[in-house]
């Protein structure tokens, strides 16, 4: 029996609203008619915050708006940021970057974390209607977990596999505490991990396909918490929900960028495997009662038409394994429109995580194309119960475009 809050989507609303010109809280409308009951929501705390005591009244108004809109359409938001505030003394200010690891009090890593924690507090009292908050994204990976400075060097020298672990256990366990004094009954999610490949700052084994990389990294997570060296033994005291990106990718491990997401094969049971063995590292380690929420998944066609009409039965087959996993509590398609503005970003390969392949995730296109849906739109419709018209919703969306 599937939870009734299963089917989600996921999507940087706020942020659409800004290159679209269309109302964040209007997209939710396409959220609710495709039958989901759940939304992911791109919150920074840069972006909402001016420092870890100040909220950006501006931005706090945008996220309020689009918050109360989920709430009267009864739908489950889990809120998620992957940047945070560096003290003063670093080479930056925000990112997702922190200084070299020392524990010792008064250490710029040590203000880092105790601001880290601040900035949650202040922003889970801001938000009472997310009654989730996603600690981090992909901290297995060089992208999102770096050495202070690291993006302004020739990135020769990123944090060790190893280092980036120490560091993600840590993190979630400051993220926890400011969650918690804010919001007693919210729940905190663990940070999400990817594939872990050594090309990515992971050390996955090659003979490994490299969604296994879930496993590897939550099986170090967990190993670390009950080690005794860390703030707590508990996994209670990091988080509350366990989350990763059950993306379908190439089983080589040579693959790169787009050809990673374009390489692959119909779901199947070894999919349905990469996921059980994440929740088999849980079971080994006293966690087997804790629910599981997919932050991410889904399919790029990199601008293919020919793939469209494929990987709309692959998203049915991948939401037809998903519905097998007793201990998944939400699956959160990525992502609820494609953004092609990406495009128009010089280097997007270079400078764009994802490249060309994450433009073209969306379930729908953009408002200049009257928000059409797409192949796979209709199958997460059909999965989800949903019985709106699609392109109708689509279209009074894309109305709603103002002129810049």
């Amino acid at each position: 029996m599937i939870s009734e809050r299963f089917y989600g989507i996921g999507e940087p609303l706020i942020q659409r609203e800004r290159d679209t010109h269309v109302p964040a809280a209007e997209y939710l409308d396409l959220v609710k008619a495709l039958g989901c009951t759940a939304y992911r929501s791109w919150m920074h705390l840069t972006e909402i915050l001016k420092d870890p005591l100040t909220p950006d009244e501006e931005a706090v108004s945008a996220h309020t708006e689009l918050l109360d809109r989920a709430v009267e359409l009864d739908l489950e938001v889990t809120g998620m940021s992957h940047e945070w505030f560096l003290p003063e003394g670093c080479i930056q200010h925000t990112g997702h970057a922190v200084p070299r690891r020392d524990l010792t009090k008064g250490s710029l890593y040590r203000q880092t974390l105790e601001m880290l924690e601040q900035s949650w507090f202040t922003m889970v009292s801001l938000f009472p209607q997310v009654s989730q908050w996603e600690v981090g994204n992909e901290w297995n990976i060089n992208a999102f977990l770096q050495p202070d400075g690291f993006l302004d060097s020739d990135m020769s020298e990123p944090f060790s596999p190893e280092e980036k672990l120490d560091i993600a256990v840590d993190l979630m366990y400051f993220a926890a505490k400011g969650i918690r004094r804010a919001n007693p009954n919210a729940k905190v999610v663990s940070f999400s991990p990817a594939l872990s490949t050594p090309w990515l700052g992971g050390n996955l084994p090659d003979f490994l396909p490299p969604m296994y990389g879930i496993a590897w990294t939550l099986d170090k997570i967990y190993s670390r918490i009950r080690s005794g060296k860390f703030w707590s033994t508990d996994p209670d005291d990091y988080f509350d929900l366990v989350a990763w990106h059950p993306y379908q990718m190439s089983t080589c491990q040579d693959k790169r960028e787009a050809d990673l997401f374009l390489h692959i094969e119909e779901p199947d049971y070894l999919w349905k495997d990469y996921n059980d063995a994440a929740y088999r590292v849980m079971c080994k380690y006293g966690d087997a009662e804790k629910q599981v929420i997919l932050t991410e998944t889904g399919f790029t066609d990199c601008g293919d038409p020919k793939l469209e009409k494929m990987q709309a039965e692959y998203t049915r087959k991948l939401l037809q394994l998903a519905g097998e996993l007793p201990y998944v509590r939400t699956i959160y398609n990525f992502r609820l429109l494609t953004e092609t503005g990406m495009l128009e970003k010089q280097g997007i390969e270079k400078n764009q995580i994802g490249g060309r392949a994450e433009v073209y995730f969306g379930f729908f296109e953009e408002p200049h194309k009257n928000c059409r849906p797409r192949l796979k739109a209709y199958v997460l419709q059909e999965a989800a119960g949903g019985n709106e018209d699609l392109a109708a919703a689509g279209k009074k969306v894309a109305l709603l475009r103002k002129k810049s």
